[in-house]
């Protein structure tokens, strides 16, 4: 009996001490050799990786003004499981209650985001600090809700840069999957923005910055808790980036204009900087970053006026009388005109076959020499002119000068105008189909010529430099450009770009344009008014100064607003008179 008992206590002894071993070694494996793999799970319960955005660089102007940047506000937002093919959850019913939100406005454009994709489900954007403080203070009874920052983009000069600076919107999935992978997973994920227009479109992988990935303690209720974060991939933020242009003279150029549609331009006449451009109408950007009704988006869509259309490169006008620069060029180049020329007496129109094509002033101008049928833009003696040249020869003197061609600007959209040759008539006529009728219209810009107001810009700039001024640009960046000619290269005689200059001095002085005079500033341009069919004439006026030491190019085109020399030239000379005041640009 007592050995039993004995033998009995043995086995349950060693019974204890295998148990005790047992667990002892399984401690020892988990803590000792597992050790790794149960940290890391154990870690995983407790913390979630967060994808950080990068803030998106700022824009400023050429001074350092900054334009364009970044404000923080504040979103409520929860996980995608609090929307499921049976409802809302307990949590998104309590905040639809407390917040007395529409629920069936709610719910849908919950739905939305979860077919888009997005990681989580904004319900509250930029939401006030009473319902901030709501979900903070009944964090208890709100699991999975929380409330994030979010950076939106801030215009902060509204309408007045709108076609240059662009706007930025939120990813589609094509641009998703298009943009790949980066050092933290997909470059864009949904709910992430992008460059829709203008330098935020053209400069976007700048600007974007890279996402970073941090790791978040949390608790049982998916909320943060302690205060040790890891940076698993650093957050680099977007680049600033510098434009040419100046806040100043923008905004001097927009009061000139006085809100009449069309569009101006400046250039700087050392290096090719753009300093100003206004196109007329504009819109303002932060209504598309803030959230648009879309009653407001249909209304701006449907504005005759146009106001998303980028005037400076997605639009062409007849150029007008500002072309009898590019004939007069073709006509010296060609020698079939010279300086001093004098041909038939204007009389008020000119008879080419069936057809009297007349001349801007009813009266006529009598009998003028070359510059002076420039100076008062006799449409006669450049009828007479343009029968003596061939398309070609009008054709490569506007190619020289910039036209017909895209300029390269950053915005999207750009167009080539056209400057006619035979083959295009050919193509839209058939052979034989047309004259050298078409050559008393191309004479004075008319007819299908077809230019941008970048374009005449860079004519304007490049009869003012014989060539020698780079193209124009936007961005501040990277080594200096090389001028649009090497010297010796530019294709029209210099003797015959110190004619021009002097005759669109004369334009200025005693001509047509005389509404730009400055004093003591010398000013050459050509004021235009070219036809269109679609209703009162468009108003054109070109110019440089000084003319013996020019600095800046500036190209106006008014629409539907008369005579060039009457309501364009006044602009340019306002807008002047403030360059030259400031001492320029630095």
């Amino acid at each position: 009996m007592v050995d039993n008992r004995r033998l009995q206590v043995r086995i349950l002894r060693g019974a204890v001490l295998l148990l005790f071993g047992l667990l002892v070694g399984e401690l020892f494996y988990m803590q000792i050799i597992r050790h790794d793999h149960y940290r890391g799970l154990s870690l995983d319960n407790r913390q979630v990786r967060v994808r950080v955005r990068a803030p998106r660089g700022r824009i400023l102007d050429r001074d350092g003004v900054i334009l364009a940047d970044n404000i923080f506000l504040a979103d409520i937002t929860l996980p995608r499981t609090a929307l499921g093919p049976e409802g809302p959850d307990s949590t998104l019913a309590r905040l639809i209650d407390w917040f007395d939100l529409p629920a069936a406005e709610t719910l849908e454009r919950l739905g939305r985001q979860l077919e888009r994709g997005n990681p989580r489900l904004t319900l509250v954007a930029n939401a006030d600090m009473a319902r901030i403080a709501a979900v903070e203070e009944r964090a208890r009874e709100l699991p999975g809700a929380r409330v994030e920052a979010r950076a939106r983009r801030r215009y902060l000069y509204g309408p007045l840069f709108a076609h240059l600076i662009g706007y930025v919107g939120e990813v589609v999935p094509r641009e998703i999957e298009a943009a790949g992978e980066g050092p933290s997973g997909a470059v864009y994920r949904p709910g992430d923005t992008i460059g829709r227009e203008g330098i935020e479109a053209f400069a976007e992988e700048s600007l974007r910055g890279q996402a970073g990935t941090v790791l978040h303690e949390v608790n049982a209720a998916g909320r943060t808790v302690g205060r040790n974060t890891v940076e698993l991939v650093p957050t680099v933020p977007g680049r600033d980036l510098r434009l040419t242009l100046s806040l100043a003279l923008q905004d001097t150029l927009a009061v000139a204009m006085a809100d009449r549609r069309g569009c101006a331009v400046a250039i700087d006449l050392a290096d090719g900087d753009v300093l100003a451009s206004v196109s007329n109408p504009s819109y303002d950007p932060n209504m598309l970053t803030t959230g648009i009704s879309p009653q407001e988006w249909r209304a701006l869509l449907a504005d005759p006026g146009h106001p998303f259309l980028n005037r400076l490169v997605q639009a062409a006008y007849p150029p007008g009388s500002p072309y009898k620069v590019v004939t007069s060029l073709a006509g010296l180049q060609a020698e079939v005109v010279g300086h001093n020329t004098v041909l038939e007496p204007c009389t008020g129109s000119y008879r080419f076959g069936n057809r009297d094509f007349r001349c801007w002033k009813r009266s006529g101008h009598g009998s003028l020499d070359h510059i002076g049928a420039l100076a008062q833009s006799c449409d006669v003696f450049y009828y007479q002119l343009g029968l003596r040249l061939t398309l070609a020869q009008i054709r490569d003197t506007a190619l020289a000068l910039g036209l017909g061609g895209k300029i390269g600007a950053p915005f999207a959209g750009e167009v080539a105008g056209n400057i006619p040759s035979e083959e295009w008539y050919d193509r839209r006529y058939g052979k034989r189909g047309w004259t050298r009728g078409v050559m008393l219209n191309n004479a004075i810009g008319q007819g299908e010529v077809l230019v941008t107001p970048l374009q005449m810009a860079v004519l304007t700039a490049r009869v003012a430099t014989s060539g020698r001024v780079p193209d124009p640009r936007f961005v501040i960046d990277g080594p200096a450009r090389p001028a649009a000619y090497p010297p010796g290269a530019f294709p029209i005689a210099e003797e015959h770009m110190d004619w021009i200059r002097h005759s669109m001095e004369q334009v200025v002085d005693v001509g047509t344009g005389t509404a730009a005079r400055l004093h003591r500033i010398e000013v050459a341009g050509k004021t235009g008014t070219a036809q269109n069919p679609h209703g009162e004439d468009h108003a054109w006026f070109i110019c440089f100064a000084p003319v013996h030491e020019p600095q800046v190019a500036l190209a106006i085109i008014l629409e539907h607003a008369g005579h060039g020399g009457v309501v364009a030239a006044p602009v340019a000379a306002r807008w002047l008179g403030a360059y030259f005041a400031r001492g320029g640009v630095s």
